[in-house]
């Protein structure tokens, strides 16, 4: 039961909002879940046994959500390299006082790049012509591919995907989820939007649930590695902020873009 009211939660607040459309409190929405996410990935990836170290490589690796509030995507980018320099600048000035500094190098310019950077483009979906209906679309092909892959995969699944990573995940829920996406991606822009060529739309969500695999295959990667469950506690039922959002964290950038370039 938990699991459910909390996930009708999240719909709600998520439709609500897109609905108001304002892009200051898009951002600042983003700005904080993303922070409660990357807190999750530096204590699951044991980054920062200095605690000295720990906020300003967290406040850091934020800045390409900081920069995305000017609404391009060179900024953004500027955010991001930013950010990189800033982090190895931080662990070579605490060097002596880090067990594996370069460990800690590589893990945090991995939650830069996941969580910081990936996220930033949210924001950047949210300031182009009907973000808020874009957005629509794209959480609804995240969404609809999990549930037919759950789906598919529970009542018909026979073939292990990743049994390594995920022992849930099936080759038929795969194919469900790919299926599920590009009917709902099709469906909800018929509504919202009514004027895209729905065959490369329809290529779009099936790149798009593909991806949102990878993204939840990269966090069960990353979380077997750190032999945790779940990436936080925060969201009852549903586990931490990470285990929400990875798929989005994935294909953000590719519908960003392919948007961007006038694909799609």
């Amino acid at each position: 039961m938990k699991r459910i009211i909390t996930g009708l939660l999240i719909v709600a607040g998520w439709l609500s909002l897109l609905y108001i459309n304002s892009f200051f409190l898009f951002w600042l929405v983003i700005l904080i879940v993303s922070g409660i996410g990357l807190l999750e990935f530096f204590t699951i990836a044991g980054i920062g046994e200095n605690k000295s170290i720990r906020p300003l490589l967290l406040c850091v690796s934020l800045l390409p959500l900081f920069f995305s509030f000017s609404q391009q995507p060179l900024i953004t980018y500027s955010g991001f390299f930013a950010a990189f320099a800033l982090n190895a600048l931080l662990i070579i000035f605490f060097f002596s006082a880090l067990k594996k500094p370069f460990d800690t190098l590589v893990k945090t310019i991995f939650g830069l790049t996941y969580i910081g950077f990936a996220s930033a483009h949210l924001n950047l979906l949210m300031a182009l012509d009907n973000g808020a209906a874009w957005l629509l679309i794209l959480t609804t092909i995240t969404a609809a591919s999990d549930s037919g892959a759950y789906f598919i995969g529970k009542n018909f699944g026979k073939n292990k995907l990743c049994p390594s990573l995920s022992p849930g995940k099936t080759i038929e829920g795969f194919v469900g989820g790919l299926v599920f996406g590009t009917l709902g991606a099709c469906a909800v822009t018929l509504v919202v939007l009514n004027d895209i060529n729905m065959t490369i739309l329809a290529l779009t969500a099936i790149a798009i649930s593909c991806l949102g695999v990878l993204g939840d295959l990269t966090e069960s990667m990353l979380k077997r590695g750190m032999n945790v469950k779940d990436s936080g506690s925060i969201l009852p039922g549903h586990g931490g902020v990470l285990d929400r959002v990875d798929s989005l964290l994935m294909t953000a950038p590719l519908f960003y873009y392919l948007i961007y370039f006038n694909i799609l």
